[in-house]
């Protein structure tokens, strides 16, 4: 009986041990297939060890980097209620802009496609409250953002957190650089202590397009020395907080944005007591599909190679309006192809909408054509046949275009209008031309606003409105010989006056580059 009585417990055991067994191995089939994408990115050449966070450079981190992708219009949502009192949770600031929560299986369809960094622009200023005079960050706000966050990095994604659309908080003008200063100081002492044990492939960047107090969207001395001191700030800041922090990459802002010449020469780098680990970021919405962009990255490199730190392009892409619209995966690829070359690394701005690659509903891609050329550039070249720049007066008239008649008008902010010969720029049907408008010094933040085509006989064919554009490539439509170029600047009004003076100072001119397709 009692050889029996042990065989049964004997085999009872052996059951016991197989089902527990079995329920690991579904457990662990089950994790695996969760973090397939994980796991392939922890093993690629293209990771850095944990080990080597100390002595891993900004330059490091960036070389590791393909293609970067921007979760835009979600975390930096800006609702017109204006800030948090408690009302509402999360969602409603995530989801104000349309778009829908970051979820999960979000973020591994970004990274399954080929992207291994994404930017996380967050506005968090309709999440913070004063405390005794003190700003303060909601916690539930922080809490979803660092949710985020960790989707991001369960995918072994690198992560660029930025503060964005913080204008109540953070502007650049010198007369209010103390407050200023309290408010940049508050916000990143948070954020910091928050993340201050995150690993290397978090990073931090200090604003978003800073601007003045009343978006003049125009360059100025003062401004620039504001952004310098608020980034230097940032980065005392981040530092003092200790932890990984004490090593954390960095990036530091320019004036706007921007890769002006005079906004760069006027940038200042940070001293840092950590080696190595500052990165500068500009954006650049440039449309140049072709050959024309390597001029841009040649000036970027070696701005790069004169701070001694590496120069990120943290937003870039074309929208859904592009002109030509067939030529946006050439677009795509040939400006990662030219980065590529000269080291400049670059994130892709979607925004849900007009630059969007992905259904962030269903998770699936929609633009599988740009994303090829992103993860597969080729640089793509056309046949320049010339190029023309008008930097006279003599070449303008001061007024604007019609868009229905396209007849010149007065304009009340003053405006120019590209208009050689009194009949328009001559194009032929068939050929791509490309226009850039620099302007520099007191003539930064002119923008392109129109473009106005004529038959040969002067008689009007077509308008095409400009979103504030500084740069634009156009085929044009059938039956037009000639074009006029409409462009002012939309955040303050220009005297005919002015204009001479941008002229004879060197800071306005338009450019016109004709191609044979």
């Amino acid at each position: 009986m009692r050889r029996k009585r042990e065989k049964r417990i004997t085999l009872l055991l052996c059951i016991l041990l197989l089902i527990t067994a079995a329920a690991f191995l579904a457990v662990l089939k089950s994790d695996q297939e969760d973090n397939t994408y994980y796991t392939v990115q922890n093993n690629s050449a293209n990771t850095p060890s944990e080990n080597t966070a100390a002595s891993l450079t900004a330059a490091d981190l960036f070389s590791c980097i393909t293609v970067g992708y921007n979760i835009g219009n979600s975390l930096d949502s800006c609702p017109d209620t204006g800030q948090n009192d408690g009302t509402y949770d999360t969602s409603y600031y995530e989801t104000y802009w349309s778009n829908p929560i970051i979820t999960k299986d979000f973020i591994r369809a970004v990274h399954a496609n080929g992207f291994n960094a994404i930017r996380l622009p967050v506005t968090w200023y309709y999440n913070t409250y004063q405390d005794n005079g003190q700003l303060k960050i909601r916690e539930e706000w922080l809490a979803r953002v660092t949710e985020v966050v960790d989707y991001a990095l369960e995918y072994n994604l690198y992560v660029i957190l930025d503060s964005h659309h913080d204008e109540n908080l953070i502007w650049a003008d010198m007369e209010d650089i103390d407050k200023v200063s309290e408010n940049v100081q508050a916000l990143w002492a948070q954020i910091s202590e928050h993340f201050k044990d995150y690993d290397e492939r978090l990073v931090f960047e200090s604003f978003n397009e800073i601007n003045t107090k009343d978006n003049s969207w125009q360059y100025n001395e003062p401004s620039v020395n504001a952004t310098n001191i608020l980034n230097q700030l940032f980065v005392d800041t981040v530092r003092k907080s200790g932890g990984k922090n004490a090593d954390r990459i960095l990036i530091c802002d320019t004036y706007l944005s921007e890769a002006t010449d005079d906004v760069l020469n006027g940038f200042v780098l940070p001293k840092d007591e950590a080696a190595d680990k500052l990165a500068i970021s500009i954006h650049s919405y440039d449309p140049s599909y072709n050959q024309d962009i390597r001029s841009f990255f040649e000036k970027l490199q070696n701005y790069s190679k004169r701070f001694g730190v590496p120069i990120v392009i943290t937003e870039f892409g074309t929208k859904d309006s592009f002109v030509p619209a067939e030529y946006r995966p050439n677009h795509a690829g040939n400006y990662i192809a030219c980065a590529n070359e000269y080291g400049i690394k670059c994130f892709w701005w979607d925004d849900g909408n007009y630059f969007r690659l992905f259904d962030r509903e269903s998770c699936e891609l929609i633009n599988t054509d740009i994303v090829e050329s992103l993860m597969n550039p080729a640089e793509f070249k056309t046949n320049k046949v010339s190029t023309n720049i008008f930097d006279s007066i003599q070449s303008y008239s001061y007024a604007a275009v019609s868009a229905t008649t396209g007849e010149l008008k007065d304009f009340p902010d003053g405006a120019l209008t590209l208009n050689p010969g009194k009949q328009g720029f001559p194009i032929v049907y068939g050929y791509g031309y490309r226009i850039n408008l620099n302007a520099s010094g007191n003539a930064d933040g002119m923008r392109l606003c129109g473009i106005c085509f004529y038959d040969a006989h002067q008689n009007f064919v077509q308008y095409l409105p400009l979103s504030n554009e500084l740069s634009y490539d156009i085929t044009p439509p059938e039956g037009a010989s000639f074009m006029r170029i409409f462009f002012y600047n939309p955040w303050g009004a220009r005297t005919l006056e002015d204009y001479i003076s941008f002229f004879e100072k060197g800071e306005l001119s338009l450019e016109i580059t004709e191609y044979e397709k």
